[in-house]
């Protein structure tokens, strides 16, 4: 199963969030856990529309909890499925541009979609028939 921030969002709001504070900070111990061990800035965004709530509420709450930690990169996560891995190219590309800095690579499993591969997400947003050229435009944003 892939994991998805609105599903994680919709959750946590069946769970009392965001009036239950404590199911707030589990919504982002998750974001956290699923994103590399930092939330990334571009969640909070996403979590504060999700739940009707200031992106400040969630950097306060950031700010007190010493176990959650703020990312100011973006994310790269790049298809290492059965049909995706077979890309080698994109693979070496984002390798390489990895190194320049400016956002964390990440290899994942399967994102089920096979038929429109290779396929990569940036800071969420799930890209299908990824190339090298879309690879450079958006790590150079």
């Amino acid at each position: 199963m892939v994991w998805n921030l609105e599903e994680a969002i919709g959750y946590y709001k069946t769970q009392g969030a965001p009036a239950d504070q404590s199911a707030l900070i589990s919504l982002l111990r998750e974001v956290q856990r699923e994103c590399g061990g930092r939330i990334p800035q571009w969640t909070l965004t996403t979590i504060a529309e999700g739940c009707g709530i200031k992106a400040g509420i969630l950097l306060a709450l950031i700010r007190r909890i010493p176990s959650l930690q703020l990312s100011d990169t973006h994310i790269l996560e790049v298809c290492a499925g059965p049909n995706c891995g077979k890309s080698a190219a994109l693979a070496a590309c984002a390798e390489k541009l990895a190194k320049s800095g400016g956002f964390t690579l990440k290899f994942v499993p399967c994102m089920r979609q096979c038929g429109k591969g290779p396929n990569l997400r940036w800071d969420g947003t799930l890209y299908n028939h990824a190339t090298e050229e879309l690879l450079r435009k958006l790590t150079a944003e």
